[in-house]
């Protein structure tokens, strides 16, 4: 989404700037980008995220999904935070010690809390519902997918993640777009 974001500003930063619209001492230059073949998706590790709001991580993982963000999981992933496993296989990868935990939502209303509990149910992939079914549901108890069920279904983590990483990085350290 932030690339997004920027893309839009910069097209209407050179939109306004080829009308005219801008003074002259104002007129900033459109920025060149990398061609598109270039570029790499953003990569984001999970060490220690606890959850939060369903909403706020649905949310973010749509946005994941469509701009093919990779995530990696290595460490404990709790509560909303295990939407993310929702993400598409070739986005996902886990590393030795990644923990999953499970429960079901709270604190908004007991309406609402049912609501983002069904969201929750219908974006995990089957493999996830099922373990969930055979511990008893989600219940206001965490319950702990240990790393060596959750490897089963998640590919590891490997150089090619880690190359995408430090791509990246390398990308944005040589082509610095934008210094807010």
């Amino acid at each position: 989404m932030a690339l997004k974001s920027m893309r839009i500003m910069v097209a209407a930063l050179g939109m306004a700037a080829a009308s005219g619209s801008l003074a002259a001492q104002d007129r900033i230059e459109p920025a060149s980008y990398l061609p598109n073949d270039e570029y790499l998706p953003r990569v984001v590790t999970i060490r220690e995220d606890r959850g939060g709001r369903v909403i706020l991580y649905g949310l973010r993982m749509r946005e994941w999904l469509e701009e093919g963000t990779q995530v990696r999981f290595a460490g404990k992933c709790q509560s909303a935070c295990t939407l993310y496993l929702g993400l598409s296989q070739e986005q996902t990868c886990i590393s030795d010690g990644a923990t999953f935990g499970f429960h079901s939502p709270y604190g908004v209303s007991g309406r609402k809390d049912r609501v983002a509990q069904d969201y929750m149910m219908r974006n995990y992939p089957e493999w996830v519902r099922l373990w969930i079914d055979s511990k008893g549901g989600l219940t206001r108890q965490m319950k702990t997918m240990p790393y060596d069920y959750a490897s089963i279904f998640l590919k590891p983590c490997d150089n090619d993640v880690a190359k995408g990483e430090s791509e990246l990085t390398r990308l944005l350290a040589r082509h610095e777009l934008f210094a807010f």
